[in-house]
Parts: structure tokens; C-alpha cells; sequence
């Protein structure tokens, strides 16, 4: 069936809820009627199509100093998510209490552009930016104890950084079949496939002690 010309495609609705650019969009991975928006205005912004207010978002949130570059919902546990900033950090977030951050992650140089999680663990996630430098995370090593020469290095909860392109890194992937595989791809024209070593990851805890107890996704806002 060839396509049509000249046809436009009506959007089922129009949210108009940031005041600047929009970096990126995310649907939950559960929830099919959720969805959460971020962008230049510094808002990590959650929408839910139940609701009929179009210009205001369900849960709006001042989430980073600088820009806010990408959004990532976790494929396992329904109530956590990530933001990535030009403010160089990422910031972890409990969709039931969106006033503070479950964590900072601090050890990029540059902007933060893409952040994903691991296809395969509930606590790894992958973030790259404009230093060249793809870092691997692990949220289960927070607060753990570090001697001075391992804390030169990173926090304890970064597990991996990868160095090896010479450009900004434009955007990765996940590889849903083989844990630790990940494709890597920059400005320098090159696509990188690689794996990190199996005994880098020690899964000790699951990502429910840090997001707390459950509960209920907050309802939308009608007013």
C-alpha cells in the first residue's frame, strides 16, 4: 500500500504544558496512559492522557539547575525514573513523591544527553554525553563504603565509564538479548559495539530499598 500525499495525520491531543524546547518524551512502561516530558524550562513534566487539561501536566517539577536533556521510566519497578541535565547530573525520581530526588549522579564533565536502563537489571543504567564518555551505573552500590584511593575514581555507584570515542557520543542502545552489550555511536562517525565483564556487576539489592514501600501512582489533576 503506497503512502498518501498531501494527507496530515490529526494528533489525538496537543499538551502544552513547557514554556521552552522539549528535549524528550517517555512513556511509562506499565501505565499506557502516562507519559512524562522534560526540556529547556529545567521541568521534568508528567502527563496523564485520562485527564482533559491539556496545558497543565499532572505532576510538574523544577528537576535540574540547567536544561533537561532526556527521561527514562525503569522496565521494572513502575514508580522510578531518571532525568539527565546540561547541569552535568542525573537525578533519580519516585513517581509517589516527586518534592525530592531519591539521588544525584555526579560524574559527567559535560551535558548529559541520554540516559537508559539496563534491559536485563533493575538497578543498571547507562548515561553519555557531550565529555565522550558513556558511564554505567548501578543504584544497588549507593552509599556504599569507599577507601580515598577507590572515591579518586567515582562515586560508588558508578560502575563503568567507557572512554573509547573521541566525540561527543550521540546516542546508544541496550542490546535486549545479551546483558552488557551495549552499541555506542558519535560524532567522530563511528558505531561502537562492546561489553563490559560479567564479574563487574554484583547484584546485591533489589531497587525497592531505595524507592521505599509501595503504593499508588498519584491521580491526575483536573483542575
Amino acid at each position: 500500500m503506497q503512502p498518501k500525499e498531501g494527507k496530515n495525520l490529526d494528533a489525538l491531543s496537543i499538551y502544552t504544558g513547557h514554556s521552552m524546547v522539549v528535549e524528550d518524551v517517555a512513556w511509562h512502561c506499565s501505565h499506557p496512559t502516562i507519559f512524562g516530558s522534560v526540556g529547556d524550562d529545567q521541568k521534568l513534566m508528567i502527563w496523564d492522557t485520562r485527564s482533559n487539561n491539556y496545558g497543565k501536566a499532572s505532576h510538574i517539577v523544577d528537576a535540574h539547575a540547567a536544561e533537561v536533556n532526556c527521561i527514562a521510566f525503569n522496565p521494572f519497578s513502575e514508580y522510578v525514573l531518571l532525568t539527565g541535565s546540561a547541569d552535568k547530573t542525573l537525578a533519580l525520581w519516585d513517581l509517589r513523591n516527586l518534592k525530592v530526588k531519591l539521588a544525584t549522579f555526579e560524574s559527567h564533565k559535560d551535558e548529559i544527553f541520554q540516559a537508559q536502563w539496563s534491559p536485563q537489571n533493575e538497578t543498571i543504567f547507562a548515561s553519555s554525553g557531550s565529555d565522550r564518555r558513556l558511564h554505567i551505573w548501578d543504584l544497588s552500590r549507593i552509599n556504599q563504603t569507599q577507601s580515598p584511593t577507590e572515591a579518586e575514581d567515582g562515586p560508588p555507584e558508578l560502575l563503568f565509564i567507557h572512554g573509547g570515542h573521541a566525540a561527543k557520543i550521540s546516542d546508544f542502545s541496550w542490546n535486549p538479548n545479551e546483558p552488557f552489550v551495549i552499541c555506542s555511536v558519535s560524532e567522530d562517525n563511528m558505531a561502537q559495539v562492546w561489553q563490559i565483564a560479567e564479574h563487574v556487576y554484583n547484584d546485591d539489592i533489589g531497587i525497592e530499598a531505595l524507592s521505599g514501600d509501595r503504593g499508588e501512582i498519584p491521580p491526575p489533576t483536573t483542575t
